[in-house]
């Protein structure tokens, strides 16, 4: 059944009310994990993207290793002095592309839920704006830091470094208030039509995943021209 796209903000941000667009006409929609390299990248594409044409973004958690899956990593193998260079993979040839140099080392695996749940308690009780600074917040602290942002002590100190009240949004991660509003892969994710992290969902009529930021940028224009017309019809 076709589901027509919204114009304004959906009451409920939980994934089981989400529409065939998973967005709405004047919004530009971030699915996400702050585990996913291509998502650290996609924080730096979207910094751009505002300071170029002045948008702003909904962020969504899509998450890779919910808890149901149980995942736990296996130790890092071993590294081989003698061993010849690792080709370039996708990922490489991407981020040198999109002139971007990771940070490095990169941080280990950490459980994302806690940092999604705060991400969204933010977003619901402090609107679009300070959840835009809290997530480029957490993005730093464990991407450039290394830090363990599952950890309450860091997510309380990341809250309070952009002026979010820490105690109530640790009580709500303690207590999964808003679990209901996370995408889960692989069966969730894959049924609302979300394959890979980072896909930026356009007025809930265009969507793009691991994309260059010039493919991004020629999006958001035809976003925003899009959004002029809704205004003016």
């Amino acid at each position: 059944m076709y589901t027509p796209p919204r114009i304004h903000q959906p009451e409920s941000r939980a994934v089981a009310e989400l529409g065939a667009h998973l967005g709405t006409l004047t919004t530009i929609t971030l699915w996400h994990d702050f585990l996913c390299p291509w998502c650290w990248v996609a924080l730096i594409q979207a910094e751009k993207l505002k300071a170029e044409f002045g948008v702003t973004f909904d962020w969504r958690g899509a998450e890779l290793f919910p808890p149901a899956l149980n995942y736990k990593p296996g130790p890092p193998k071993p590294v081989d002095p003698n061993a010849p260079p690792s080709p370039k993979t996708r990922f490489d040839l991407f981020v040198e592309a999109e002139g971007i140099v990771m940070p490095t080392p990169r941080p280990p695996f950490v459980n994302m839920h806690p940092a999604l749940l705060a991400s969204e308690y933010v977003a619901v009780t402090q609107g679009a704006e300070k959840a835009d600074a809290f997530i480029a917040a957490v993005y730093r602290a464990y991407w450039e830091n290394q830090a363990d942002v599952a950890d309450p002590a860091v997510l309380a100190r990341l809250a309070e470094s952009v002026d979010v009240s820490a105690a109530p949004l640790l009580e709500s991660v303690r207590r999964d208030q808003y679990v209901e509003n996370i995408l889960g892969f692989d069966d969730d994710a894959y049924a609302a039509g979300i394959r890979h992290v980072p896909t930026f969902v356009f007025g809930g009529e265009e969507r793009l995943a691991e994309a260059p930021y010039t493919s991004l940028a020629h999006a958001t224009e035809r976003f925003l021209l899009r959004t002029e017309k809704y205004k003016n019809s």
